[in-house]
């Protein structure tokens, strides 16, 4: 999904540890883009609309809905935060 945005420059697939108690990998998705072309927030609203971000898994440590940032998480928490209206569901994505 990612690599079809413009703006969007390499989708890497790999794991990322998941912290206690699960202390396992989940699979992951490095996503690399150009924020002059396509800003933060398009990229965290195709996550939410396309990764289970309001419903909880059975197996949810290991399928869970998730966004890591490289440097501050507060944007995107607060673009989450600002979408939140949008879904009928509470939006349970972890930042």
């Amino acid at each position: 999904m990612f690599q079809s945005l413009r703006g969007v420059t390499r989708v890497e697939q790999g794991f990322i540890a998941s912290a206690p108690p699960h202390n396992s990998f989940s699979e992951a998705v490095r996503v690399s883009y150009d924020p002059d072309v396509i800003a933060l927030s398009v990229l965290i609203n195709v996550h939410l609309r396309t990764h289970a971000s309001t419903h909880r898994h059975s197996m949810r440590g290991k399928y869970r809905s998730a966004v890591y940032m490289v440097g501050d998480p507060r944007p995107a928490s607060a673009i989450i935060k600002a979408l939140q209206p949008e879904f009928s569901n509470k939006i349970i994505t972890q930042v």
